[in-house]
């Protein structure tokens, strides 16, 4: 009797050594003080905090209620191109910072009046803007924005036809705008945005009579922006 127990001990002590080699699951409740690696989570970086500086491209539409005559308005639109930069702050989800930028622009249009003889033909050159920025991180790479600040605009102004002739104007207004900016890493991002961009009244002189144009503009741009 105490030899057939001595065997059933020894073969019960056998199959449970071989279990706990052949089960993963086993073996690791057994050596759970133990620990292989550190599971601690990785902290989200700040993909979006620093001096950066990137090149812009979009469409513009450009519309100015003009006075005395012709009565109504005129619209433009073309395209533009420049370059951005700026310098932002960010506390985990929420970002801060200020930008500008400057760009070159083909934005035309006209309209003939006074019978067809006289035609009208604003279109602005250069624009630039100082803007601050202020989002929130939707994702950890993800940043969705809205945008407030000054502006200025550069403008050729001719009529052409009797009383007619050449000037030019430089106007400034406010500007708001939203927008979302993609970062692929620490250094590279892309983002697209909206402008609305309110100018200034201003009165200009021709040999015929005085002109005032009052005009706003809405944009649309594409950006890849470089963060140092």
């Amino acid at each position: 009797m105490r030899r057939r127990l001595y065997q059933a001990v020894a073969v019960a002590v056998v199959l449970t050594a071989g279990a706990t080699v052949s089960n993963p699951v086993l073996s690791a409740d057994l050596y759970a003080d133990a620990p292989l690696y550190d599971m601690a989570p990785v902290p989200p970086q700040d993909l979006f905090e620093g001096w950066y500086l990137g090149g812009t491209i979009g469409g513009a539409s450009v519309s100015y209620d003009l006075a005395p005559a012709p009565p109504g308005s005129v619209s433009t639109s073309g395209m533009l191109g420049g370059v951005i930069g700026g310098y932002s702050w960010q506390h985990g989800p929420y970002v801060i910072g200020v930008e500008g930028d400057f760009l070159a622009s083909d934005i035309s249009g006209g309209r003939r009046f006074n019978g067809g003889l006289n035609k009208v033909s604003p279109g602005f050159d250069t624009l630039a803007d100082l803007r601050l920025r202020a989002g929130y991180t939707v994702l950890p790479n993800l940043l969705l924005f809205g945008t407030f600040g000054g502006a200025w605009a550069d403008a050729d102004l001719p009529i052409s036809g009797p009383g007619g002739g050449f000037a030019e104007a430089t106007f400034f207004g406010w500007s708001a705008g939203a927008g979302a900016e993609y970062a692929f890493d620490q250094n590279w991002s892309a983002r697209f945005d909206y402008q609305f961009t309110d100018f200034d009244a201003e009165t200009i002189s021709y040999p015929g009579g005085k002109e005032t144009y009052d005009p706003d503009s809405n944009t649309f741009r594409g950006s890849i922006l470089y963060r140092f």
